[in-house]
C-alpha cells in the first residue's frame, strides 16, 4: 500500500511538474511581434529552448536598449527584477555595481573545456572585477563603414577609402541632394550609443579615451585631429548633415535613401537590408583611419550579453537559458536568421558560412581575429559617450570649435569621475 501511495505522489509530481513549468522573466529590446530579422531569431531560439527544456517557459518583456540598465536597476531596488536580462557588453559595470546581477563563474567553471575553448572571445577577458556576469549572445563590430554598392557604381567607386581624405573625396562623388554623401550619428541623442565608435580612431593614431589614471584623454591632440577631419566634411565639403542626428534617424536615412554611406554596427546591417530601398546593395567595410599605415583601425568589437539578475527564482533554468541561447543550436539560428556574428568558433564550420550570405559575417569575423579589441569595461563610459556626444552636438552645429568642445567634455567627464 506504501509503495502504491509513493508511486502515486511520484506520478503526482511528475504530472504536476509537467503542467506548470518555471517561467523566466526574460528583459529584451527585441520584441517578440516586430518583423525586424534580429527579433525573428530571438523567437526562433527561444522557441528551440523551449522544445529542448519543456519544463520552463520562458516570458519576453520588452524594455528599450536604451532605458535596459538604468530600469533593471531600478526594478532590482524593488526585488522585482527578471530573471535574465539583456545588457550591452559596455553596460555590464553599472548593472554589477548595483547589485543588479550575479556572478555566473560556477556555472561556468562547470562547463567542459571544449566548450570554454569554443567561444571566439575567451571569456576570462570580458571578466568585470575579477568575476563573470555575463555571457555574449553576438559579437558585433561597432564601428563600420556601410555603403550603397549601387550608388558607388553610379559614381564610378570601387577601392575602399582607407583614409578620411579619401572618404571626403569619395562623400563628394555621392552626395547628390537629398542624398548625403556621409552620415554618422555624433550626438547625445539615443543614449549616444554611436560616439563610442571613435574610439578606435584614436586607438589607430596612439590615443585613447581615457589616460593611464582613468581620467578623459579625449581633448588630446589625436581627438582634436578627428574632431577637425569629421567637422571638415560637415562644413567644409558639405556632404554630412552640420545638425544633431541621433542612431535611429541616421538608421531611417540609410534605409530611407537619403544617405549613400553611413557608419554603424553590424548587428543591423541585416534589418537595414530589409529596406527596399536598400536591398542587396548594402556592404560594409572598416572605417578609413588617420593615415594609410594605421589602416584598418581596430575591429571595435562589442554586442549583447546574457546576465542573471539577484532575483531569479530559479538560477539553474536561468543558467540553462543561458547556456542554450550562446550553444551552437541557437548560434547558428542568430547567424542565419538575424545575421548576428556567432560567439562560437566551430559555428563558422557549418557550410551555410560559405553562401553569399555567410560570407558576409565570415569577414566581420575575420576582422575580429585580425584585429579585434573591446573597450574595458567602466562604470562611467555612457558618461563618456555623453559627454562626448555633447562635444559634438556643438562641433558639428558649429557652436564651438573641436578644442574648445573636446576640453569642456573632459572637464565634464573628469568632474564626474572624482564625485565617484
Amino acid at each position: 500500500m506504501k509503495a502504491l501511495l509513493s508511486i502515486g505522489l511520484l506520478l503526482w509530481a511528475s504530472l504536476a511538474a509537467a503542467a506548470d513549468p518555471v517561467t523566466l522573466r526574460y528583459w529584451s529590446f527585441l520584441d517578440p511581434a516586430s518583423s525586424d530579422p534580429r527579433s525573428i531569431a530571438q523567437t526562433q531560439m527561444i522557441n528551440a529552448f523551449t522544445a529542448a527544456n519543456p519544463d520552463v517557459a520562458v516570458k519576453v518583456e520588452v524594455v528599450h536598449w536604451s532605458k535596459m540598465v538604468p530600469l533593471l536597476v531600478t526594478a532590482a531596488g524593488a526585488n522585482q527584477a527578471p530573471d535574465i536580462a539583456l545588457i550591452h557588453y559596455t553596460r555590464i559595470p553599472e548593472a554589477v555595481e548595483s547589485g543588479a546581477v550575479i556572478p555566473i563563474d560556477r556555472f561556468v567553471d562547470a562547463l567542459p573545456k571544449s566548450s570554454l575553448d569554443d567561444f571566439l572571445l575567451p571569456l576570462d577577458k570580458t571578466k568585470y572585477k575579477g568575476h563573470l556576469y555575463s555571457i555574449s549572445v553576438e559579437h558585433r563590430i561597432e564601428g563600420m563603414l556601410f555603403y550603397r554598392k549601387d550608388l558607388w557604381d553610379t559614381a564610378g567607386l570601387q577601392q575602399q577609402p582607407k583614409t578620411w581624405e579619401e572618404l571626403a573625396r569619395y562623400s563628394k562623388k555621392l552626395n547628390q541632394p537629398p542624398v548625403w554623401g556621409f552620415v554618422w550619428a555624433l550626438s547625445r541623442k539615443d543614449a549616444a550609443a554611436n560616439v563610442k565608435i571613435l574610439q578606435p580612431l584614436y586607438w589607430s593614431a596612439g590615443g585613447d579615451f581615457y589616460k593611464p589614471d582613468g581620467s578623459a584623454a579625449v581633448n588630446s591632440p589625436v581627438g582634436v585631429q578627428i574632431a577637425k577631419t569629421i567637422s571638415g566634411l560637415a562644413f567644409v565639403d558639405k556632404t554630412m548633415p552640420a545638425y544633431v542626428v541621433g542612431v535611429e534617424e541616421a538608421r531611417s536615412m540609410m534605409k530611407g535613401g537619403t544617405t549613400a554611406m553611413f557608419v554603424e554596427g553590424t548587428q543591423i546591417f541585416q534589418s537595414v537590408r530589409a529596406s527596399k530601398t536598400v536591398g542587396n546593395n548594402l556592404f560594409t567595410m572598416p572605417l578609413p583611419a588617420l593615415s594609410e599605415a594605421a589602416y584598418p583601425p581596430p575591429a571595435f568589437v562589442t554586442g549583447q550579453t546574457l546576465a542573471i539578475t539577484k532575483d531569479a527564482k530559479d538560477p539553474g533554468a536561468a543558467w540553462r537559458f543561458v547556456q542554450f541561447m550562446t550553444g551552437p543550436q541557437a548560434q547558428l539560428i542568430s547567424a542565419k536568421v538575424g545575421l548576428n556574428m556567432p560567439v562560437r568558433k566551430s559555428i563558422f564550420s557549418d557550410p551555410w558560412f560559405a553562401t553569399s550570405e555567410g560570407k558576409v559575417i565570415t569577414e566581420w569575423k575575420d576582422y575580429v581575429v585580425a584585429k579585434g579589441r573591446s573597450p574595458e569595461q567602466n562604470m562611467l563610459s555612457d558618461f563618456m559617450s555623453d559627454s562626448l556626444g555633447l562635444a559634438y552636438e556643438e562641433i558639428l552645429t558649429g557652436r564651438k570649435d573641436p578644442k574648445s568642445a573636446l576640453d569642456q567634455a573632459a572637464a565634464r567627464y573628469n568632474e564626474r569621475k572624482a564625485k565617484n
